[in-house]
């Protein structure tokens, strides 16, 4: 459970006894935005980028460890002195 939701705990916990379908709606709503900031972080900013490099701008993309760099060279870029296929012989 990460901060917010303890937050968001020990507030239930203060506030007097209210009925059970306005809590039920409030929590529904958190959970609502809670999926839609998910929502946003996740995808909306991939798109972005993309419209940036579709109109030819630069997108800065951080080094995570994913990216190619073993030097064995890509689909796209091969290296000639390791083979792109199966074994010929």
């Amino acid at each position: 459970m990460n901060n917010f939701q303890r937050l968001e705990e020990e507030e239930f916990e203060h506030l007097p006894n209210i009925p059970l379908g306005v809590a039920h709606n409030v929590h529904n709503s958190l959970d609502n935005m809670r999926t839609m900031g998910n929502m946003v972080d996740l995808y909306i900013t991939k798109i972005v980028d993309v419209f940036v490099m579709m109109t030819g701008g630069n997108v800065e993309r951080p080094n995570n460890g994913f990216s190619h760099t073993s030097g064995h060279g890509s689909p796209t870029e091969p290296d000639s002195g390791i083979p792109g296929g199966p074994a010929e012989g």
